[in-house]
């Protein structure tokens, strides 16, 4: 009996004792925790696609609860999620347009310089030469870009390329990172034109490549008035900045290799196709005042 005594006692004296460590423990090394980077964090997404620049919503909820971010970092989120975040913090967030990741590769019927039977990714395949296709620049076709994307963006279409859809797009960056040809851009979704190749080979040795590359034929940078397409290193580039997607280098583009993604997209106010002849006629206008100072300068 007194066994049993003794041990209840020790028992409950040692219970007491370890509870009493694990109270003073929890005192001593309690976190504390932000208020509001509780309420910023539940009204995140929960998505931890790092598009933020964080490596997870928890750290970009601590970010802005702190105020060392802004509240409209989160793409996923859109503009219900900054206005969540600006009402929780105070301010008032700006709002960003929708960004949407862009495949710079539309290649038709390129061949395999080798056969490759190694681990099927893009990213071992590039190891072996710069991977099996027979053009260095365009898309290995293993579908890496669909496998990392966190909300099923990018689906492989049959003829081997990745298709992005849009609407499911949250511009996180995870297809430009996994890509090793660096074939993805993220761009604002009001950008519709764009040249969809990325060989620096010369017109002729491109051809032989690819059915649709670009040869660097300068038609478009002709024609843009606006001055935002050039041809540099036997590619097409396009000026974002300045591009207003009036498609005029699409329409001459000898091998649609520039693309209008426009359709499908909502249709775009008159008043761009206003802007674009107020530019042109601005230009026009420009090069006679031009020739006529040039030609009074001659007569003097």
């Amino acid at each position: 009996m007194e066994t049993v005594i003794v041990s209840f006692l020790s028992m409950g004296f040692f219970g007491m004792l370890f509870g009493y460590g694990l109270a003073i423990a929890t005192e001593k090394f309690h976190v504390h925790v932000d208020p509001k980077q509780t309420q910023v964090l539940d009204s995140l997404p929960g998505v931890n696609c790092s598009a933020c620049g964080y490596t997870g919503c928890s750290k970009y909820a601590e970010a802005v609860a702190k105020g060392q971010a802004p509240v409209n970092l989160c793409v996923p989120g859109g503009e219900e999620v900054i206005e969540k975040l600006g009402a929780i913090m105070g301010v008032q967030a700006e709002k960003k347009e929708k960004r949407v990741a862009v495949l710079m590769c539309s290649a038709k019927n390129v061949k395999d310089k080798f056969w490759y039977d190694g681990v099927p990714t893009c990213r071992a395949a590039f190891l072996v030469q710069g991977g099996q296709k027979n053009c260095e620049y365009g898309c290995l076709s293993f579908g890496d870009c669909a496998e990392v994307c966190p909300t099923e963006a990018i689906k492989m279409r049959s003829d081997g390329l990745p298709e992005v859809i849009e609407d499911r797009c949250i511009a996180c960056g995870k297809c430009a990172e996994v890509c090793p040809k660096n074939l993805y851009k993220i761009l604002p979704i009001s950008k519709y034109v764009h040249v969809r190749c990325m060989s620096l080979d010369k017109g002729a040795v491109a051809k032989k490549k690819c059915d649709n590359p670009c040869i660097a034929c300068m038609k478009c940078q002709k024609v843009c008035p606006f001055d935002a397409i050039h041809v540099k290193n036997f590619l097409a580039v396009i000026d974002y900045d300045k591009c207003t997607s009036c498609g005029k280098c699409v329409e001459v583009c000898p091998t649609n290799i520039i693309r209008n993604y426009r359709d499908g997209r909502p249709v775009v106010s008159k008043w761009v196709n206003q802007f674009i002849d107020m530019a042109l006629k601005a230009k026009q206008l420009q090069a006679e005042q031009a020739g006529t100072q040039q030609a009074s300068q001659e007569a003097a």
